[in-house]
């Protein structure tokens, strides 16, 4: 799966952290396990069944965390984007952000 997503003959740089790459095929875009470039729910028979839910609540959260905060990095930290190997792909440095309320009275409604 790593190798899929970092394959340097279908993504250009594909160790550079760059979310917007996926903006300008948005239309094209197949994340159902049909197009073998970019696979983050499987494929066949062990594909997500939650697909639909984790869309609609990521879109969501994602939103809301947005909206309701300004995200920045401790005062001359370098986000370092190499991962560490094994069952599943995790950072090697931990990511850590600094919220800042970006809304005066930022209240949770649940």
């Amino acid at each position: 799966m790593w190798s899929i997503h970092r394959n340097p003959r279908i993504w250009e740089n594909p160790l550079e952290f760059r979310p917007e790459r996926f903006l300008n095929d948005l239309d094209n875009s197949n994340y159902y396990g049909n197009d073998f470039r970019f696979m983050p729910f499987g494929s066949g028979r062990r594909k997500c069944p939650g697909i639909p839910l984790a869309e609609k609540l990521l879109f969501f959260i994602l939103a809301s965390l947005l909206h309701s905060f300004e995200w920045r990095l401790p005062y001359g930290t370098v986000l370092d984007m190499s991962g560490k190997f094994g069952i599943v792909m995790k950072k090697k440095k931990s990511v850590l952000l600094i919220p800042t309320p970006r809304l005066t009275n930022l209240e949770i409604n649940c």
